[in-house]
């Protein structure tokens, strides 16, 4: 806008001063064309006195006279050099108008004397008509409207004049005065667009050079450099006000002075030496300089001047000095940003991994050369929690104690996020491990930040380098590794690389490709687990089960691929489709039949879990009450009020809630008061010994004292001999399920899937994810 604007403003300053020259340059001419019409008219005047009328006489030099007056007065005023823009308007268009009238005069004139003029006389009419054609060029080149005015009025009054005169000749001349017209006409309009052009290239040239004078006004008082003069021996001479002003020296101490005491660096003192000795000239001299205890960079070019007078051959130096102070420490900036991490100050991940490759592919056999890779434990909850600025801190306050444990040829570096690097060598590298114990060590003490005491552990994994490594990546593969195996074991310890843990990265990383194609290979399954009611023996519902049928590895269970599609976001498209192909398999069930979907953390944490649902409901036609979602204590340990926002959302669509594997978890009756289950499932570690522990009795016992006090139901789960059963009976557990009633078997196995069928398949549990990604509705299909 602001751009738009000044170009708006600069077109109109163009517009005033052509406008203002075009007055100037009229006026300029106005006498000597009036003294020339005047000349004119007196000819015409005395060769036709007595062919025209007295009166016509009179009346033609009547308008003369007051063209010709006013004309004279519209040419002074256009000497006035402080008219606004709307009079300079104003007075163009009397010129114009001026002009037409002395067009008018002229050609109505002429035009009535051609038909009584005589042959010698209709000579000197055409040619006073065509110079008076012509007088608009000159005239009126600086107002194109008044030459254009008057060019056309006089063809007009001329043609008019011949075409009352008759005859061949008097069309001949109408072709020949239109087109001596035309060409008149087009030169009238380029004159003045060279005119005007010429004002605003004129116009440019001022304001660049103005432009030019502010900058070398601006130069001279803000320039980083300045001239020097230095004799035969490098001393320097007149020294300027602004060279002693940058040295914060006088003038009169720097004169005499020798331009090499000015520089720190011995070796660029001996370049400049050797240039001043040889009398060579220079260019772009690099030098560092003590300014008052201050580091300053400045560049010398300096030409040497040969004095013939007193027999040298380089007797002087004539040149600039350039201070690039603010230039290096740019540089030097860009470069520590580039190298080292803006928030700890330690080495980045590029300085460490150049660092690594260098020190790997210098080493030799005999060399030892350790990498210790390791990140913090929960760093996420502390940033989620206290808030990323203590995060921050906390990273600075564990950087300065890791410093603490470094010797020189160390390198510390910070990776990225929470995760840091230590390269050893030497004497240094066989000592690895302890040196990473004593990393878990320090950073496990307290860290007190803005009065909350901050309690972190450390994961940290070892790794040698061994002569047959040639890539550094082999190193940092390994260290990764036995970080991961740290990780593994339980976090805050340490692990050291060993081998044969290549090897099952290698075959976890082919079950990850593997998985990552499973569902567009059509390899997964659903089994299904019944659900007995122990009072009637009959099936109340299923549980869904998920199988990965592979054509290598064969069934694969979920507990080997499921914490990979976990750790790798798979678990999202898993969890959409079991939630579909479930709600779809149920729709031919009969209606009293439950199916039952385990909900694991990272479903629970989908914002579209609840529209995923939804659309799989809408789709199968299935009523939500035989919808079962079960879920586990770990899952409302972290963001607990949204995910029990979330229950209440799904409990408000009719869906029913089981909390499953209670009582193994940390705060299971917490968990009870603040959300109302539909179902508590009893663990089948419990279970399992029912029938041969008092306390596994004593706690299932007030398991469902409990669940009937809230008026929830209870299920048993991995009910295997008929003595369970009956303990479960006495006890009052309301549904069972386990081996005894079957196991999991594929929905087209299932025998009868009745409500009132008494053969109940085999079943297994398996946590299974809602998808991540809102399923658009599908049309309501109908049930078969």
């Amino acid at each position: 806008m602001i751009a738009n604007s000044n170009a708006w403003g600069q077109e109109q300053s163009d517009q005033d001063l052509i406008l203002r020259e075009q007055l100037t340059e009229h006026g300029k001419s106005v006498r000597v064309t009036v003294f020339a019409n005047l000349v004119n008219a007196a000819i015409l005047s005395f060769l036709f006195f007595d062919q025209a009328p007295l009166a016509m006489h009179i009346l033609w030099y009547g308008m003369f006279a007051y063209l010709s007056i006013t004309r004279l007065h519209l040419a002074k005023r256009s000497k006035t050099t402080d008219m606004s823009r709307r009079q300079m308007l104003k007075l163009k268009r009397h010129i114009v108008f001026n002009g037409a009238g002395y067009a008018h005069m002229w050609g109505a004139g002429v035009a009535c004397l051609l038909p009584v003029a005589t042959s010698n006389q209709l000579m000197l009419l055409a040619i006073i008509g065509a110079g008076k054609m012509s007088t608009a060029v000159v005239s009126y080149r600086h107002i194109p409207e008044a030459s254009r005015a008057w060019t056309i009025i006089m063809y007009v009054g001329l043609t008019a004049g011949l075409l009352y005169l008759g005859g061949i000749e008097s069309y001949a001349a109408i072709i020949l005065l239109t087109m001596f017209g035309s060409v008149l006409y087009a030169n009238g309009n380029n004159i003045f667009e060279n005119f005007a052009n010429q004002l605003v290239a004129k116009q440019e040239i001022e304001r660049s050079a103005e432009t030019v004078k502010l900058l070398l006004n601006d130069f001279e008082e803000q320039a980083s450099n300045w001239l020097f003069s230095a004799d035969a021996d490098g001393r320097l001479i007149d020294v300027c006000e602004r060279f002693a002003e940058a040295a914060h020296q006088p003038r009169e101490a720097m004169n005499g002075m020798k331009l090499i005491s000015l520089i720190e660096d011995k070796d660029q003192r001996a370049l400049l030496t050797d240039h001043i000795d040889k009398g060579r000239s220079f260019r772009d001299l690099t030098v560092s300089v003590d300014v008052d205890g201050e580091q300053q960079w400045w560049t010398i070019s300096a030409r040497a001047i040969t004095n013939e007078t007193e027999g040298n051959d380089h007797a002087a130096f004539r040149g600039v000095i350039e201070d690039i102070t603010a230039q290096k420490n740019a540089e030097a900036k860009v470069s520590y940003m580039a190298h080292f991490d803006g928030l700890t100050d330690l080495p980045n991940r590029r300085l460490f991994t150049d660092t690594l490759n260098r020190t790997i592919h210098r080493a030799s056999a005999d060399d030892t050369v350790s990498l210790i890779f390791f990140d913090l434990d929960h760093f996420k909850a502390i940033n989620d929690t206290l808030g990323h600025p203590i995060g921050d801190k906390l990273l600075q306050m564990i950087s300065r104690r890791l410093e603490k444990l470094t010797k020189p040829g160390d390198l510390l570096a910070r990776i990225g996020g929470d995760e840091f690097a230590l390269l050893l060598t030497g004497e240094r590298a066989t000592s690895a491990e302890q040196v990473a114990e004593a990393i878990v060590s320090r950073i496990g003490k307290p860290f007190l930040i803005d009065d909350h005491n901050i309690v972190s552990g450390v994961s940290v994994g070892v790794a040698a380098w061994e002569p047959d490594m040639t890539d550094a990546n082999q190193l940092l593969k390994y260290a990764d590794l036995a970080l991961y195996s740290a990780k593994g074991s339980g976090r805050n310890r340490v692990a050291c690389f060993e081998k044969g843990m290549d090897v099952a990265a290698e075959a976890r990383r082919n079950l990850e490709l593997d998985l990552r194609t499973s569902l567009g290979r059509d390899e997964m399954r659903l089994h299904y687990q019944p659900l007995v009611d122990l009072k009637t023996q009959s099936k109340i519902g299923y549980e869904a089960l998920l199988r990965w049928e592979h054509p290598a590895r064969g069934v694969v269970m979920p507990d080997d691929f499921i914490g990979v599609a976990e750790e790798t976001g798979m678990i999202v498209q898993l969890g959409e489709w079991v939630i579909r192909k479930a709600l779809d398999d149920a729709a031919n069930w009969d209606e009293k039949l439950t199916v039952a979907i385990n909900l694991s953390p990272t479903q629970m944490r989908s914002a579209s879990l609840v529209s995923t649902i939804v659309n799989a409901l809408a789709h199968s036609g299935v009523d939500p009450g035989r919808l079962e979602l079960e879920i586990t204590e770990s899952i409302l340990m972290h963001d607990s009020e949204t995910n029990i926002r979330t229950l209440h959302t799904l409990r408000d669509l009719g869906i029913r809630i089981s909390l499953d594997d209670f009582g193994t978890g940390y705060s299971s009756l917490n968990y009870l008061r603040s959300f109302p289950f539909d179902k508590i499932k009893i663990d089948r570690c419990f279970v399992s010994e029912i029938d041969t522990r008092e306390d596994c009795r004593a706690i299932i016992r007030s398991v469902i004292n409990l669940a009937q006090n809230l008026g929830m139901t209870t299920t048993a789960e991995g009910v295997e001999r008929q003595d369970q059963v009956e303990e479960l009976r006495v006890e009052g557990c309301d549904q069972v399920q386990g081996f005894l009633y079957g196991k999991a078997e594929a929905l087209q196995e299932a025998t009868d899937l009745r409500s009132d069928d008494k053969m109940v398949p085999n079943v297994e549990t398996i946590y299974l994810p809602a998808a991540e990604v809102p399923i658009a509705p599908y049309p309501k299909r109908k049930k078969a």
